[in-house]
């Protein structure tokens, strides 16, 4: 059977200033940051989600605004824009100067500017502390990697001034003990390694508040006897021997997964496909 070799999730996140997550794309990654947030705001915590993906998609905004929790979607350009603004203090200044699509192109493939702007964005939300719990809902992990590498890049080129401060701050965010780092899986081995190869190269920038390794939609036990009758049907026997392969793949992988730097928690395969449902839950297994 599996279990959690974790201590509570929930007492935790209960004590976390900000949470992020991250994982190979299709894991539930999103699923699981909002069936977070939806479980710290059932327990009276005031949360705010934000998000940021390169990739966004407009059909699961809607699912998500009916759990009535503050979310702010992360866009580049205007974090960069709300940024510059707070420096100029003069809008007009800023639609003059910034405000074409030269300089729109270059925020979007300039190296690590976009992760670094975005970045500075969640860290002011985090300074403001306009709420217990902020929750990052970042991209799959080649990005993610790079939200936490780029600001730290930036800190080192510039030795001092006023980058150099900004860029220090992102950081020391990023390290800060109430800070939480989740890694969001599948029991299967490609995800798997992704998230082993993302710690990797994690921890190759330093250390981080790691947390969570999150394993989505595992298959829930069934009790069913070791010999069968043999007058039940081939259909049932292959159905049951497909099922008992798959647990033992499963904890195989699970086995492997102890051995990373993160508390595992594992939930189950959920008989739903509506993204609603799947965060409600979710936030019930995560309880529990």
């Amino acid at each position: 059977m599996k279990t959690s070799h974790s201590s509570s999730f929930l007492d935790d996140s209960l004590k976390r200033k900000v949470i992020f997550f991250t994982g190979k794309g299709g894991v539930g990654k999103t699923a699981m940051a909002w069936a977070t947030g939806l479980l710290l705001s059932r327990h009276h915590r005031k949360v705010r989600m934000v998000s940021w993906s390169p990739f966004d998609n407009p059909k699961i905004a809607e699912p998500l605004n009916s759990f009535k929790i503050p979310w702010e979607k992360l866009e580049p350009s205007a974090c960069f824009k709300e940024y510059t603004l707070k420096t100029l203090k003069f809008e007009k200044i800023f639609d003059v100067v910034f405000e074409n699509r030269i300089l729109k192109a270059f925020i979007d493939v300039a190296p690590g500017l976009s992760e670094t702007v975005v970045a500075g964005k969640v860290w002011d939300l985090y300074d403001r502390a306009e709420q217990d719990t902020l929750i990052v809902d970042l991209p799959a992990t080649g990005h993610a990697l790079s939200f936490f590498k780029s600001p730290m890049g930036i800190e080192k080129m510039f030795a001092t001034g006023f980058v150099h401060r900004q860029a220090g701050q992102i950081c020391e965010m990023f390290r800060d003990p109430y800070s939480r780092l989740d890694v969001v899986t599948l029991p299967e081995e490609m995800p798997m390694v992704e998230s082993e190869q993302f710690l990797r190269n994690l921890s190759e920038l330093g250390k981080f508040p790691l947390g969570f390794l999150l394993v989505n939609q595992c298959t829930p036990d069934l009790k069913a006897p070791k010999t069968l009758n043999e007058a039940i049907p081939e259909a049932i026997k292959e159905c049951l021997e497909d099922h008992r392969c798959r647990q033992e793949r499963e904890n195989k992988v699970l086995g492997d997964a102890a051995r990373l730097p993160l508390k595992l928690k594992t939930t189950p395969r959920l008989p739903t496909e509506i993204l609603k449902v799947t965060i409600e839950k979710l936030s019930d297994q995560l309880e529990t």
